[in-house]
């Protein structure tokens, strides 16, 4: 059973058994719609801790993600997707390279969301802030919006990490 990284109120969650709930609801033939929320969160429930009070992020992370899932297999790709694929050999999902976004520092002030052309950041008006969005379209080893943020809010893996997926 896999972890795949998901986006869920701006934070990337390792959400166990994700990509096997997704084939099967494509298998039966479910379309990617708001009714499969709470069909999603009772599967991912039994593997994975779910706060009470993020449910309803959870289950829309959960649905965002069955869409996607079923754009792919019907050929359909997102603007956003040009960073993903595989890398070295290794589907992009499994490499853990993507900002993380402190809080605390963003000021809002989107120029990263500028920056990036692969469509990683969306601004979210509700918190005055930007928000890692499409982890996966990263292209891997960039980080090149890290020195376009004055407050120091974006942070990546170190480097070397990437050497762990590298084949010898």
């Amino acid at each position: 059973m896999k972890t795949r990284l998901i986006s869920i109120d701006g934070q990337q969650i390792g959400i166990a058994g994700l990509d096997e709930v997704l084939e099967e609801l494509h298998k039966a033939g479910k379309k990617p719609d708001a009714s499969l929320g709470d069909y999603l969160l009772g599967r991912l429930r039994k593997l994975n801790y779910i706060p009470p009070a993020k449910e309803e992020a959870y289950a829309a992370a959960f649905i965002g993600a069955y869409r996607r899932y079923s754009d792919r297999k019907a050929g359909k790709t997102e603007q956003g997707e040009k960073g993903k694929g595989t890398w070295e050999g290794i589907p992009r999902e499994e490499i853990p390279w993507f900002p993380s976004i402190l809080d605390d520092l963003c000021d809002g002030c989107q120029i990263c969301l500028k920056f990036c052309a692969f469509g990683v950041y969306e601004y979210d008006e509700k918190i005055n802030k930007v928000i890692v969005v499409n982890p996966f379209n990263c292209v891997v080893g960039c980080s090149g919006c890290v020195p376009q943020c004055k407050p120091k809010a974006i942070v990546f893996p170190p480097l070397q990490i990437l050497e762990t997926f590298k084949k010898k």
